[in-house]
């Protein structure tokens, strides 16, 4: 459902905007002009948002982005932008947004979200562990399978030596919990040193499952 347009310099500042995008984003129009998109946006989608409006040379476009709204007093708003970068004249340079709403029913748990809620899975479980310390909040298995689920998202084969190095379990303990996650039926294990091994189909959608009821829609 289209929501409106705005207006932004070559550097996402906004300049303009419609009314219908300050409904969406419960922000009156004055507020909004002069703040940059990324104070917006989630903190999970900037990165990848700013780099692609970047690439975006002038006359280029449109480029469609799907992204989360920050929204004071209320829950991230997810949205399909469309923006093109302006040629010609004073306005060269300058973006050119639309924004419709996205109806949840039609957002797609596709497999960079579930990557991304693995992440930021694993960025919590450190920080715990670094608060609280590895004796109690270690979770070694619950690291190993993150590990494994995104190296195959990634494409890459991990090694026991970097599964040690991202989990900080020594090669030794590791063995031991791999065998346990073997028993049951969470991964194969090669013992490899290429490879140590992936994720069973079982293993793979029930660690989908629990992305997907964890990740922040």
């Amino acid at each position: 459902m289209l929501v409106g347009h705005s207006i932004s310099d070559a550097f996402g500042r906004i300049l303009a905007v419609d009314h219908g995008i300050c409904e969406l984003l419960h922000r009156p129009e004055a507020e909004l002009i002069g703040m940059s998109y990324k104070q917006i946006t989630h903190p999970d989608d900037v990165t990848w948002n700013a780099s692609l409006v970047d690439k975006l040379k002038a006359s280029g476009g449109p480029l469609a982005i799907r992204k989360r709204y920050l929204r004071p007093g209320a829950p991230a708003i997810w949205s399909d932008v469309q923006v093109s970068r302006l040629r010609d004249g004073l306005d060269q340079g300058r973006l050119v947004g639309t924004i419709s709403k996205v109806e949840l029913e039609a957002i797609e748990l596709s497999p960079a979200f579930l990557w991304r809620s693995a992440n930021r899975k694993e960025r919590d479980l450190r920080a715990r562990r670094t608060e609280l310390g590895d004796d109690l909040f270690a979770d070694y298995p619950w690291l190993i399978l993150l590990q494994l689920y995104k190296a195959e998202a990634e494409g890459v084969c991990i090694s026991l030596i970097q599964l040690s190095r991202h989990t900080g379990c020594r090669e030794q303990t590791l063995v031991r919990w791999l065998k346990a996650l073997v028993e049951r039926e969470l991964i194969d294990f090669f013992d490899s040193d290429i490879c140590v091994g992936q994720l069973t189909s079982t293993g793979m959608s029930k660690i989908e499952g629990l992305l997907e009821v964890s990740l922040d829609i």
